[in-house]
């Protein structure tokens, strides 16, 4: 890819016409008594149409084709700066609207309202019959020129209007190779979603991957490193990988991420690491989730009904079933939180595209308001209050509150109840294998399995690698004890430690979650309370309009009663948008 690309070089022919005005010849000759051809793009590019009519009725509409000295239309600088009415009144007097300037990048009006990002025009072109897949003499297309400047909601739109995909540039370079190597990473995770191959290679054998690395977008590398079968250590035509391209112009952060990765996918072992073995690996799996049953069903299980059940039956009988009791409706609990649709929102949705076509029209944008901040790009669809976009799942979700790899599902709207229930019965079964733990090491004398294998019935993966590992210590007599002192043995003292860790994880999470059910505030508002309007009030302090008290938000948590509407929540005084 070159460093720069029709649109770039549009943009610096643009800047260069408005600073040099009309040089016209004519202009010149006449001192004093300038043409109409050199009123007319100044007038065309003020946007008002009755100076437009007022120059067409003295002058013909012949006019409205001269060409500057750099040879472009009136169109073109009406697209340019998004005149609707002024490109009506052309369509309407049959003034040609799709011709190239005259020069090296042979632009049309379309690409140039498309570096502005005018969907409006581009709208209105389209009805007049521009084809949408038109290309420059770089085999540019709108849509890749949208990529070029990062019009996310035009991008959308072409889409949406038919536009092709496969096109490139004569670079080889499509939309989506633009949009990594600018550095938009919306506009990105959106083409990708649409159908663009992220593996695919331009001229110079490059991927998005090497274009990210010379833009020196972390995100974007993140986001692209996620994506199943980029290779990461590919080389392109001069023997460059996307680490050697960051080396090259020091970007340190992609540097160490890049090799990072390199490494963990040479590994023959799955990467090890905190995040990773208490969250599961990145991405939408399942890792987590069977761990939980492994280590349920496999281990927790067989140590209760081996070690534990045998020897404090007797004298616990009402615990035991208690326990027994909790664990079937923690099982039914977690079916539901995993099966249920947490409140998926539709995809490609008409509102979308309506959304799109009106975006030029919205009055809000003047006074720096985004009216279309609720717009989801990946989804095509239009967010309600509290939703979001899951990166996880790929899909905007209703009242969204977390993405809980152990349920491999969101929590949202419909199964935040079965979550919660989830939760309590963790806990629960976490005060009483504490209890069991307690009879058994204090009363019973057993070894230290018996403690570990009564704390599995809710468990945490992070567990899972040090249960193993001290198992592996035990049966294999690597243990240091004192005889008759079992609080010396290491093994012990260890199976302590993780059996205390699992009851403070269990608690805090379900505390956590409780306390946002009965302040009606999900975990992705309470950590970014700050990005979100409706969280603030007047003076742009913190402010929770959904909380309606204690007894009416469990009530609305569990759908025993509505949920506010926007509309209710505009009367607090708060700013839905």
């Amino acid at each position: 890819m070159a460093d720069s690309g029709s649109a770039v070089g549009l943009s610096a022919t643009a800047t260069s016409s408005v600073s040099l005005g009309c040089q016209d010849a004519s202009c010149s000759a006449n001192v004093g008594k300038p043409s109409a051809n050199c009123h007319v793009f100044d007038i065309v590019k003020s946007g008002m149409l009755i100076p437009v009519q007022t120059l067409v009725e003295q002058n013909g509409i012949s006019i409205l084709s001269v060409r500057d000295d750099k040879g472009h239309t009136p169109a073109h600088w009406t697209c340019l700066a998004g005149h609707t009415a002024v490109l009506r009144y052309m369509i309407e007097n049959k003034v040609p609207i799709d011709e190239p300037s005259n020069n090296d990048l042979g632009a049309k009006p379309v690409h140039w309202a498309c570096v502005n990002g005018h969907i409006a025009i581009v709208d209105i072109l389209s009805q007049a019959g521009v084809d949408l897949d038109t290309v420059d003499n770089k085999n540019c297309t709108p849509l890749i020129v949208a990529a070029q400047y990062g019009q996310t909601m035009l991008a959308g739109y072409l889409m949406g209007k038919g536009a092709r995909l496969q096109l490139t540039d004569k670079d080889g370079d499509n939309a989506l190779h633009w949009a990594s190597f600018k550095g938009h990473n919306e506009l990105m995770r959106l083409l990708i979603y649409s159908g663009f191959n992220p593996k695919q290679k331009d001229n110079y054998g490059q991927t998005v991957l090497h274009l990210a690395c010379i833009n020196g977008n972390l995100q974007a590398v993140k986001d692209l490193c996620e994506q199943d079968g980029v290779e990461v250590d590919q080389a392109d035509n001069n023997g460059k990988t996307p680490l050697m391209l960051a080396i090259g112009r020091k970007h340190d952060s992609l540097i160490s991420y890049l090799k990072k990765e390199i490494k963990n996918k040479n590994s023959l072992l799955p990467r090890i690491d905190c995040w990773s073995i208490i969250f599961g690996p990145p991405g939408n799996t399942k890792a987590a989730l069977i761990f939980f049953l492994v280590a349920v069903v496999l281990w927790g299980y067989p140590m209760y009904l081996i070690k534990c059940l045998p020897v404090t039956w007797n004298d616990l009988q009402v615990f035991h079933v208690l326990f027994m009791c909790t664990n079937v409706i923690m099982w039914i609990c977690l079916y539901h939180s995993n099966s249920i649709d947490p409140g998926f929102l539709p995809r490609n949705i008409p509102e979308y595209d309506l959304a799109i076509k009106q975006v030029a029209h919205f009055d809000e944008w003047k006074q720096g308001q985004n009216p279309l901040s609720r717009l989801c790009h990946t989804c095509r669809t239009v967010r309600p209050l509290r939703a979001k976009h899951c990166r996880v799942c790929n899909r905007c979700v209703r009242e969204f509150d977390h993405h809980c790899p152990y349920i491999h599902n969101c929590v949202g709207y419909y199964n935040r109840a079965y979550f919660l229930a989830f939760l309590c019965t963790l806990m629960v079964l976490a005060v009483l294998s504490a209890y069991f733990m307690y009879n058994v090491v204090f009363y019973v004398q057993s070894d230290w399995l018996t403690t570990i294998g009564t704390c599995q019935l809710a468990f945490f993966s992070i567990m899972i690698s040090v249960v193993f590992f001290m198992s592996a210590l035990h049966f294999s007599h690597y243990v240091l004890s004192i005889e008759g002192m079992p609080w010396y043995r290491i093994d012990f003292v260890l199976g302590l430690i993780l059996c205390v860790l699992f009851y403070v994880i269990v608690m805090c999470l379900g505390e956590s979650a409780i306390f946002q059910a009965a302040k009606n505030i999900t975990t992705n508002e309470r950590i970014n309370r700050k990005r979100y309007e409706y969280l603030k009030d007047g003076k742009g302090a913190f402010y929770n309009p959904f909380d309606r008290g204690i007894r009416l938000n469990f009530l609305e948590f569990l759908h025993l009663k509505p949920s506010q509407t926007e509309e209710e929540v505009q009367l607090l005084g708060i700013h839905t948008v």
